[in-house]
């Protein structure tokens, strides 16, 4: 560089740092005049409003209402525990008015009811699925049998696909029906029990549902 850029670059800062300064200077003096004008009673003042317009509002204070709680609670009708009920004849609705027995439950009931051809003493109703066996004990008086079964298992008529019973199983119920084929009608309960293929427990359970008619 020659000296005359040298010059010329410092020449430029110095114009830079004056204009720096007179602008300073310029904003010093403008706001001095600014405090000159404005009273301090009166700067006070404007302070103190402007303090008020930012604080958060006391919902507490006694110049304002205290909201109150209106949302209540739902109530729920307790299942009376005075109750008695035909199990061979109440529907959905009986059962789940019932303590302790839902919709689920009432639907469960029903259909092993269905497969059973009706309930014959209400101790079977333990064996629903999932149900609480302990309650159902503690109620066996208010459970009724009505009509008791409405569908019987013919055992001297029924065909193959018709032999079905929860209590007989499908291997079981061959067993049956080669024995009729063999011996011919079945007369009594008694004559079914020379069959020794299947345990006495499993025609206990099977008996009230047994028709010998011809």
């Amino acid at each position: 560089m020659t000296r005359q850029e040298i010059r010329g670059i410092y020449f430029m800062l110095g114009v830079i740092v004056l204009g720096m300064g007179v602008h300073a200077i310029y904003q010093y003096v403008a706001l001095q005049a600014d405090a000159d004008i404005i009273e301090p009673k009166r700067f006070e003042e404007i302070y103190m409003a402007q303090q008020a317009a930012h604080r958060k509002p006391n919902f507490f204070h006694k110049n304002y209402p205290l909201y109150k709680r209106t949302f209540t609670y739902p109530t729920y009708v307790k299942k009376s525990q005075n109750w008695t009920i035909d199990i061979n004849e109440a529907d959905s609705t009986a059962w789940v008015a019932l303590p302790g027995i839902g919709p689920g439950f009432a639907k469960r009931i029903l259909t092993f009811r269905e497969r059973l051809g009706g309930f014959a003493a209400a101790e079977q109703l333990t064996e629903v699925y999932g149900i609480d066996t302990i309650w159902i004990r503690q109620n066996l008086r208010k459970f009724q049998v009505g009509k008791g079964v409405y569908r019987t298992l013919y055992v001297n008529r029924a065909i193959w696909n018709e032999f079905r019973h929860p209590y007989l199983p499908y291997a079981q119920a061959k067993v049956v029906l080669n024995f009729r084929k063999q011996h011919g009608i079945i007369p009594d309960f008694t004559s079914l029990m020379q069959i020794k293929l299947i345990e006495p427990a499993v025609w206990g359970r099977l008996r009230p549902y047994l028709n010998f008619e011809p």
